[in-house]
């Protein structure tokens, strides 16, 4: 829901709570949605993906680098999209083992995510779990392709790369672990890339990193008072 998403946060102020996202999306439709009903719907699939609320970290966090880097919009919502939507972590594996140029066939995103989630959905919803999930793999710039899904290779920029990192972070990784993480491998970066590009996102003043010897440590500054416990 790239559109959508990129609309409701250009349309709303930093500062905004959650309300004022609900009454943008259905009262002001801001999305540009036909009818309440749709209006509705997407704000729920919208809040489900992003949280739309000032009061959880990550939609914090991710609307400060939206306002850093415009650019970065297609990643960023996908890494913070993949992290909320347990349906969308389970297509990876078919996207990410599909080397650049190769087709993604539908039928491959069926079977994994029949493998992830076992006698869960009927072959109806899983079919329609994969349209979404490509659509989504499209948007992000993972695919390229209509009807036809062609596996491409992302180029991430700092603001993504930080968001990576981050959220490997939270999760309780450290230094080298942290460039090995799903976050960067969603982003297509090995480690020596993500490091790369962890540097330059220091330069950018988006975290911190340090390197003594064959020891790395990084720190997020910049969002700490997102990552502190609320008193």
């Amino acid at each position: 829901m790239l559109e959508e998403i990129t609309a409701l946060m250009s349309a709303i102020s930093p500062t905004a709570g959650a309300d004022q996202y609900r009454h943008a999306t259905i009262e002001e439709n801001v999305i540009r949605k036909a009818t309440r009903t749709t209006r509705e719907k997407t704000y729920r699939h919208l809040r489900e993906l992003y949280a739309l609320s000032p009061q959880i970290p990550l939609f914090a966090i991710y609307r400060e680098l939206l306002q850093f880097d415009r650019a970065s919009a297609p990643l960023l919502s996908l890494l913070v999209a993949w992290t909320r939507d347990p349906l969308l972590r389970g297509t990876t594996k078919a996207i990410l083992n599909t080397p650049e140029g190769i087709e993604v066939a539908k039928d491959r995103v069926q079977q994994v995510l029949t493998e992830a989630f076992p006698g869960r959905y009927s072959p109806l919803n899983i079919a329609k779990i994969a349209r979404n999930a490509a659509s989504t793999w499209t948007q992000s710039g993972h695919l390229s392709g209509k009807y036809r899904k062609v596996r491409q290779r992302v180029k991430p920029k700092p603001a993504a790369v930080a968001l990576a990192l981050l959220l490997g972070h939270v999760l309780g990784l450290h230094g080298e672990e942290l460039f090995r993480s799903d976050w960067c491998k969603i982003l297509d970066l090995s480690p020596s890339e993500a490091a790369s590009l962890a540097f330059q996102a220091h330069r950018e003043s988006l975290l911190n990193v340090r390197k003594v010897g064959s020891v790395v440590e990084i720190s997020f500054p910049r969002f700490q008072r997102f990552l502190e416990p609320a008193p």
